[in-house]
């Protein structure tokens, strides 16, 4: 999808929309909400295309990758509840990136049983990391640049009140 020209609701259609049911609309909170989303689909969109040309990592790999690169070794359940996915999800994740020619990712034997297995980067996972992860982090801040310090400060102040909701 071309974020870029997406075109959102107006104003005045969100306030004409509010006359089909007997409800207040808060057209500003919606406004608000519906920036916002589309907002952090641009930023993702533009960010994880420019990794996965780079460095071949979707989105969902990467996640996986800095989990392992900041917390260490891990089981795939411990991995899933970091990353945000099903057990399943990291499954199916693991089984393709051990498949891959130069796997980012090694697993092993865990416990006494053999059951449980753990997780880890391999070397050229932790060299993939270190390499794309100054460049990506550069994306990421390239999109802030519009807003002067004081303005980036105070939407992260603003974003994080939103959070507690």
């Amino acid at each position: 999808m071309n974020y870029n020209s997406r075109k959102l609701p107006s104003r005045e259609t969100l306030a004409r929309a509010q006359r089909f049911n007997d409800d207040i609309v808060d057209v500003s909170g919606v406004d608000l909400v519906l920036s916002l989303i589309t907002t952090a689909d641009l930023i993702r969109d533009n960010i994880y295309a420019q990794l996965d040309k780079d460095y071949g990592v979707s989105e969902g790999k990467f996640a996986l990758l800095m989990s392992l690169f900041s917390e260490g070794e891990t089981c795939a359940s411990d991995l899933a509840l970091r990353i945000g996915v099903t057990p399943a999800t990291v499954s199916v994740m693991v089984k393709r990136m051990l498949a891959a020619p130069e796997p980012l990712i090694s697993m092993s034997k865990s416990g006494d049983d053999g059951r449980s297995r753990l997780i880890t980067l391999t070397h050229t996972g932790e060299k993939l990391i270190q390499n794309a992860l100054p460049n990506h982090l550069k994306s990421i801040r390239a999109f802030a640049q519009v807003l002067n310090s004081q303005e980036q400060e105070s939407l992260i102040l603003m974003l994080r009140k939103l959070l507690r909701k």
